[in-house]
């Protein structure tokens, strides 16, 4: 079987009945590079997301296109959360924070990662709001089913409140977790990030499920007394390159931190001053990659929409 007959292949049956030979000889005139095959890959997500059939091959695509590129942003975006809270563990009741009353560009690149922080959160809100709205209102209206998926982030929400209170509740009764250094306590801490992060992996699949799900290209909404018509995913797409400037910036701000700050203390390297009092070199490597991934598939999830909106 060559390249373009396993690609095919990577499609749901269903939708290859449908446009296999369409697709066919699309991939005769435009696969070329190896963005093209990233792209071909994507599609194939779609299709298994069980993407509406109602208009054309190719006018689906380029809608699914864009899509998709705000969804990789979001999964990235979470992605470089759980990265941040690594790099406040390494901060955290550290010989770091004194340093930063001294050291200038330690500083700078502190306040830098806070104010992209700030600059992340608020571009996936605006930019995520009128599709939160479309989706909410689908949900509750016409598509019911997806409820149980909509709901996935909230479950995970009481789940860490219920851990977290947990062990405030054992902190208070017991002795547990005194004092802080026993095995214990720091079994009940890594659950608490376990739970945090399989509760992050799955509210974001739970959401690119349901906002798959969701077929819509524009939604009307009520501003100031009139129905103001917003294509969803253009609109989220100029903040969601906004998240993405943010994440490069607070990638390159950690970078120039964690260099300031194991120069000036090159002692701790050898230590446990990860998050956790994990293994320093073993957690600042991890947290760096996850960044750096998460910097990777924005930036891919922009270039394949803005290769989308040239095409339209």
């Amino acid at each position: 079987m060559n390249v373009r007959g396993w690609l095919v292949q990577l499609y749901p049956r269903s939708w290859r009945e449908r446009y296999g030979e369409e697709f066919n000889a699309l991939l005769e005139e435009c696969l070329h590079t190896p963005l093209d095959m990233v792209d071909i890959l994507f599609g194939a997500l779609d299709a298994h997301l069980e993407l509406s059939h109602e208009m054309n091959w190719r006018s689906m695509n380029m809608n699914n296109k864009l899509r998709t590129s705000i969804l990789m942003v979001f999964a990235a975006y979470i992605a470089f959360i759980v990265a941040g809270m690594s790099i406040y563990g390494f901060a955290d009741d550290s010989p770091f924070i004194p340093m930063m009353k001294t050291n200038l560009l330690l500083s700078i690149s502190w306040r830098t990662i806070q104010a992209g922080a700030v600059m992340a959160l608020a571009a996936i809100v605006i930019g995520g709001a009128p599709l939160a709205w479309t989706v909410i209102r689908r949900v509750f209206t016409s598509q019911r089913k997806d409820l149980q998926l909509l709901l996935v982030p909230g479950y995970a929400f009481l789940a860490l409140v219920l851990y977290f209170g947990t062990m405030v509740y054992l902190s208070f009764t017991t002795a547990i977790l005194n004092p802080p250094a026993t095995s214990t306590a720091h079994g009940l801490m890594w659950g608490l990030i376990s739970v945090f992060i399989l509760g992050a992996l799955a509210s974001t699949v739970a959401v690119w499920k349901v906002v798959s799900n969701t077929d819509v290209e524009q939604e009307a909404f009520p501003i100031l007394g009139k129905d103001i018509k917003i294509k969803v995913y253009e609109f989220a797409f100029t903040p969601a390159i906004v998240a993405t400037i943010s994440m490069i910036g607070m990638f390159i701000a950690s970078i120039i931190w964690f260099w300031q700050a194991f120069s000036a203390r090159p002692d701790l390297l050898a230590t446990h001053q990860g998050p956790m009092m994990t293994d320093t070199r073993v957690a600042l490597t991890l947290t760096l990659i996850l960044m750096a991934g998460a910097v990777v598939t924005s930036c891919s999830g922009l270039i394949r929409g803005r290769s989308s909106q040239k095409t339209a």
